[in-house]
């Protein structure tokens, strides 16, 4: 079978994402937001090399983010705020040069801001906010262009404000 687009949104499914997604190559856009989603984010979901749109936002997923995904170097578009995830925010994102919307609000995650997200250049839009993220805020992140919104609200960052938001 060829699949292009998995479109799940704002329906009652729950139980675990099946790791037999990854399997499905030929996948671009993957919107299973809304739902009742339980258990990880399968590592298995690294392997769809043509993804470009990943939404799993507004469920009840936890674990950590798979590093896994920043082998989706064609991603433009990451959303999974709205979850109960753990852990920090993985460097290997920071891989991702198509990417130019990200979305981590609202998902437990605590840690740094790596500096690698500093490497995404064609990043327009950032969320973060709403998590445990602490120390400062690494200058990389908003010494780019193309950056028009960057929302970092309620955490637990500390330290000055990079000069280039001054």
């Amino acid at each position: 079978m060829f699949y292009v687009e998995l479109l799940l949104v704002t329906n009652l499914m729950s139980g675990s994402i099946p790791s037999e997604l990854g399997l499905l190559s030929s996948l671009k856009k993957i919107w299973l937001n809304d739902n009742q989603l339980l258990g990880i984010i399968p590592s298995e979901l690294g392997l769809l090399t043509n993804l470009e749109w990943i939404w799993l936002n507004d469920n009840q997923l936890s674990g950590r983010i798979p590093s896994e995904l920043g082998l989706l170097t064609n991603l433009e578009k990451i959303w999974l705020s709205h979850n109960e995830l753990s852990g920090s925010i993985p460097s290997e994102l920071g891989s991702l040069a198509n990417l130019d919307w990200i979305g981590l609000s609202n998902a437990q995650l605590s840690g740094s801001i790596p500096s690698e997200l500093g490497l995404l250049l064609n990043l327009e839009e950032i969320f973060l906010n709403n998590n445990q993220l602490s120390g400062s805020i690494p200058s990389e992140l908003v010494s780019f262009t193309n950056l028009i919104l960057i929302v970092l609200n309620n955490n637990l960052l500390s330290g000055s404000i990079p000069s280039e938001l001054e």
